[in-house]
């Protein structure tokens, strides 16, 4: 995992929203900011986020808040009071792309990201199944 920091924050001057899950995908993915796609500024984000994670060689994926993740994300409420992403290793936080490294105050969704098939498979629909961050 390559530690990104996210550059927007869910108090921007401009009205953007922050950019956790694109620095936590960037973190996951080991690319760099501008190479990910700020995707809550769509309105089809899930989708671009589930593909751009294919593209990339994972399938992201809801799992119960009791599996153990071994790579991927967790996400929930920030100590900023905002819906906040951290990455995920080995069944605890790794980084948080928030500049102070608070985490989250509670883990509500834990998202795995699992490597895609060797030979190619496009994933089955019914894996993206990650919710609304709003």
């Amino acid at each position: 995992m390559h530690q990104v920091t996210q550059t927007i924050f869910h108090d921007d001057p401009q009205g953007r929203p922050g950019n956790c899950l694109q620095a936590a995908t960037a973190s996951l993915l080991e690319l760099p900011l501008d190479a990910v796609p700020h995707f809550v500024t769509f309105t089809d984000w899930l989708e671009r986020f589930a593909a751009f994670c294919v593209a990339h060689g994972y399938r992201p994926l809801n799992r119960r808040l009791d599996a153990h993740v071994t790579y991927g994300m967790g996400w929930g409420p920030s100590p900023r009071a905002v819906r906040h992403a951290v990455c995920w290793a080995d069944g605890q936080m790794a980084w948080d792309p928030h500049p102070s490294r608070a985490g989250l105050l509670e883990v509500t969704e834990l998202i795995a990201f699992v490597p895609t098939p060797a030979d190619g498979a496009p994933a089955l629909e019914e894996d993206f199944r990650v919710p609304d961050p709003h």
